[in-house]
């Protein structure tokens, strides 16, 4: 659905919308998880988890993490 989304905003608009996926790693096994970085390339996507370690598995260098702890946003090198 959301990929869907992303082409007819881009059809309509000519511009990438920003995408946003809500715990989204934790309802998918490795193979799919990849699936899913693979379908996301050029599209910045901001994605949310409590696990931080179901992204460690993936090979990718753009990748920025951040930890919000008690409302304070921290880069994780």
């Amino acid at each position: 659905m959301k990929a869907a989304e992303v082409e007819i905003i881009k059809e309509q608009t000519n511009e990438l919308p920003i995408l946003l996926l809500d715990d989204v790693m934790s309802e998918l096994d490795t193979t799919r998880q990849k699936l899913l970085f693979n379908s996301l390339s050029g599209i910045q996507t901001f994605i949310t988890c409590t696990d931080g370690d179901l992204f460690r598995n993936l090979d990718f260098s753009d990748i920025n993490f951040f930890n919000v702890i008690d409302g304070i946003v921290i880069e994780k090198k």
